[in-house]
């Protein structure tokens, strides 16, 4: 489609200010739709939990947060900014520089999605393997310091499952997360080593999401010196939501991952009856917000309830899917609103 040529201004002396109005008024616009966009959904919000933390597991549900006035203020500096700056922005009256944007673009799904995630593979190698002979797509998050985890995160994918690091990290009250665990003790070098470690352990891994780390993705500090050490990598962060005051989506959005979180714990009790209750309560919010992230842990109960689950009416409504096909439905990079917003926001820092 052409534009017919514009009417020529017949008095020269008024062409200037005329100009300079258009400018203000083009640059105006622009302000106008990068605001809207950044605050009317063009970023992923987190989720706030709905239930009780407990020592292991925040609770079973989490309801999804579509904006931030209702979440206190959680400063996230960018990549570049020093490691060891403080984070708590609002403070410091400092903006951070935003060097890239993944935009959220919603995509109609086929039907709607359920991305299963087990939890806390590798140590029972028969139990993983019985995940990886599910017939939908799935994905396994396998513990760095168990022996078989290399061969099974090889297995899972020539399966055609996604593998996510289960990255161990320091939960509140005294259960052991493992070997090798994030904790608020170390120093910023410790932190980035045991990391870059366990992505190592689990060769192929396309992110992480954590094991306990009630304590530790509370604080957004160490959790983004954590992150930054393999943030160029472009991972997936699934933050388990093990604790209402989790702070993981906001951190790792803030570094440019693509980033999500568990919507319901299938086995927070063990109990076959409620394990398919919180799978048809993941099947109806799929069907109501498109998709929904469950987890769920190799337990022989969790396993059987599943497979017949997988055989009900329900199951036919819903299509499973992996972590990283509902990232890429998510997050889609649109390379000129992404400038724009880029550009208007470090043209406020400066």
């Amino acid at each position: 489609m052409t534009r017919s040529a514009p009417t020529l201004i017949k008095a020269r002396h008024s062409a200037i200010p005329a100009f300079a109005g258009a400018l203000a008024a083009a640059a105006y616009l622009l302000g106008a739709i990068v605001f809207s966009v950044a605050s009317n959904g063009g970023f992923p919000m987190p989720a706030m939990a709905s239930a009780e933390e407990t020592s292991q597991h925040q609770g079973i549900r989490v309801s999804r947060v579509r904006n931030f006035d209702s979440l206190d203020s959680v400063a996230i500096a960018s990549q570049t900014d020093a490691l060891d700056a403080p984070i708590d922005i609002a403070a410091s009256n400092m903006i951070p520089v935003i060097t890239d944007v993944t935009v959220a673009t919603p995509v109609t799904a086929r039907r709607p999605q359920i991305v299963l995630v087990i939890d806390d593979a590798g140590l029972d190698v028969a139990a993983a393997e019985r995940v990886i002979a599910l017939p939908v797509p799935l994905t396994l998050a396998i513990l760095p310091y168990a022996e078989a985890s290399a061969t099974l995160a090889a297995l899972a994918q020539a399966n055609g499952h996604d593998v996510l690091l289960h990255m161990p990290m320091e939960p509140v009250g005294l259960a052991d997360p493992g070997p090798n665990a994030l904790r608020l003790g170390l120093s910023d070098a410790d932190l980035q080593a045991r990391v870059r470690w366990a992505m190592a352990r689990v060769p192929g891994a396309i992110g992480l999401n954590n094991h306990m780390g009630s304590r530790f993705t509370a604080d957004p500090r160490a959790l983004r010196v954590a992150l930054a050490a393999i943030s160029h990598d472009n991972p997936i962060f699934l933050d388990s939501l093990t604790t209402a005051q989790s702070r993981g989506r906001a951190v790792a959005s803030g570094l440019g991952l693509r980033s999500l979180e568990r919507d319901i714990f299938l086995d927070h009790d063990l109990d076959a009856g409620s394990i398919r209750a919180r799978l048809d309560e993941a099947a109806t919010l799929a069907r109501t917000d498109g998709h929904a992230v469950v987890i769920g842990h190799p337990h022989a109960l969790t396993l059987e309830t599943l497979e017949a689950w997988l055989g009900s009416p329900e199951a036919a409504e819903v299509e499973f899917v992996t972590v990283s096909e509902l990232a890429d439905q998510l997050f889609v990079a649109e390379p000129g609103l992404q400038a724009s917003i880029v550009e208007g926001i470090n043209r406020g820092a400066e």
